[in-house]
């Protein structure tokens, strides 16, 4: 069995935990489709693209860059890449949450389908991703 890192990588299990909280961070309660119908400012703002996630993700971001969440952050990464990561890591869960975007969805099912395909040649999977 494999897990591809996720659960022997902390940066990972702690960005699944935060996106599941900040997913829905101020959604108007409406499916992005309504949005972009009614051309709202966050529609044109996020070019009719997984406009509630960006959004959610965006004010979470803003959030946790202020001063007083700084040990926090120090917490959670040490060093200008793995802020980058976890931004990225972030970023890509929360906007996972969008099921209705087909493009995404596609990206979505190869990413699977890649990591977990049955005809995975053991050879092409490095030792960090085998769960002992």
């Amino acid at each position: 069995q494999f897990t591809y890192g996720i659960t022997s990588d902390p940066l990972i299990q702690f960005s699944v935990a935060i996106s599941a909280l900040i997913h829905d961070t101020d959604h108007p309660g409406v499916p992005n489709s309504q949005l972009v119908k009614e051309e709202t400012g966050l529609a044109a703002l996020y070019k009719n693209k997984s406009v509630a996630e960006q959004n959610s993700v965006d004010l979470a971001w803003e959030l946790l860059m202020e001063p007083r969440f700084q040990e926090l952050r120090e917490c959670i990464y040490t060093d200008q890449d793995e802020l980058d990561r976890f931004r990225q890591l972030v970023v890509n869960s929360v906007m996972a949450t969008d099921i209705v975007d087909k493009e995404l969805g596609a990206a979505r099912k190869s990413r699977w389908n890649k990591a977990f395909a049955e005809d995975v040649d053991e050879t092409d999977i490095t030792e960090q991703q085998k769960i002992q």
